[in-house]
């Protein structure tokens, strides 16, 4: 299940407990107080000078993370880019690390800006999305902020830069850089590789291409996660000719994952095995492996691939 939060002015947690009482997501009573909602409570009692608000609606605020701490684990929380007020202090910036922002707004009732709302989106590791995807489940509003549950429509959920690929997943956090070279030498463009990997992508590849003036030229295309945007396009700039990069956002649907060691007539040999819906679909034995293998026995190297895959797949 995810929760997909929109709010017109700068979110506040009481509205947000107001939409998933209706709901019935949260009960009426507040719930015991867990050590992380004592941390964050304590954490944002440092930004009470600063808040413009009420006493009651800063109470209204400490009551609402009280209340969401009942929001089960699970949920998976993402929320539209956050609309700022534009007198906020500069106090608040450090809370603001890590998200994303959408508008800036007038000051006033609706722009008073709720450190539990930044605090509590952190703690639940929220995404940031300008279009909810999935299968409307419930809908609620209270004043201008609403939600939508949602349900994946492909049984496969929905994540925001998942490093963890040991269950299948679609990863909507990552970005696809291209860049078209046709004066940059190729020994220097594989030292590229070699950099943009160290950096964190995910992927480097090179597409033949003709260029204008009909030269013969190669596009760069490098995956990476948005939060290593930055590294990457520092690594392409220093290390190719060019003098633009264009990206744009992509989702990845990862397989689930797991390693398994098969023991081959002449060595073991590591496999990695792929699941779609919890069925085996691939089967890939590590390349060095059979090589170093295939060379110490003076055999194909296919033979041994196909022996190891054989070998990891036996019993399915």
């Amino acid at each position: 299940m995810k929760l997909y939060i929109h709010s017109e002015v700068p979110l506040r947690l009481a509205p947000l407990a107001q939409c998933l009482r209706q709901v019935n997501r949260i009960p009426e009573q507040t719930q015991p107080t867990a050590d992380w909602v004592q941390a964050l409570l304590d954490q944002a009692e440092e930004f009470r000078p600063y808040f413009t608000g009420t006493a009651s609606a800063w109470d209204e605020e400490k009551l609402a993370v009280l209340a969401l701490a009942a929001l089960e684990q699970e949920v998976e929380i993402i929320c539209h880019p956050l609309v700022l007020p534009t007198g906020m202090q500069t106090v608040f910036f450090p809370l603001l690390e890590g998200t994303s922002v959408g508008n800036w707004t007038g000051a006033g009732a609706d722009g008073v800006m709720s450190p539990h709302a930044l605090l509590w989106l952190k703690h639940r590791r929220a995404s940031y999305t300008d279009r909810p995807v999935g299968q409307i489940v419930q809908t609620a509003m209270a004043g201008r902020t609403a939600i939508v549950l949602l349900e994946d429509n492909a049984g496969v959920p929905i994540r925001w830069e998942e490093r963890n690929h040991q269950q299948e997943h679609i990863d909507e956090g990552m970005l696809l850089l291209q860049v078209n070279l046709d004066d940059t030498s190729p020994e220097w463009m594989a030292y590229a590789l070699q950099r943009l990997l160290q950096a964190g992508a995910n992927d480097v590849t090179f597409i033949p291409m003709t260029m204008k003036k009909s030269r013969p030229g190669v596009m760069m295309q490098v995956l990476c996660y948005r939060s290593d945007l930055e590294g990457i396009k520092s690594v392409i700039f220093a290390e190719t000719t060019t003098f633009g990069i264009r990206y744009f956002p992509v989702a990845v649907h990862r397989l689930a994952r797991s390693f398994t060691t098969v023991q081959t007539k002449w060595g073991e040999v590591p496999v990695k095995l792929g699941y779609h819906h919890g069925e085996r679909v691939q089967a890939s034995p590590e390349y060095e492996a059979c090589a170093r293998l295939a060379s110490m026995a003076n055999v194909p190297l296919p033979l041994v691939y196909l022996e190891a895959r054989r070998l990891a797949t036996k019993d399915e």
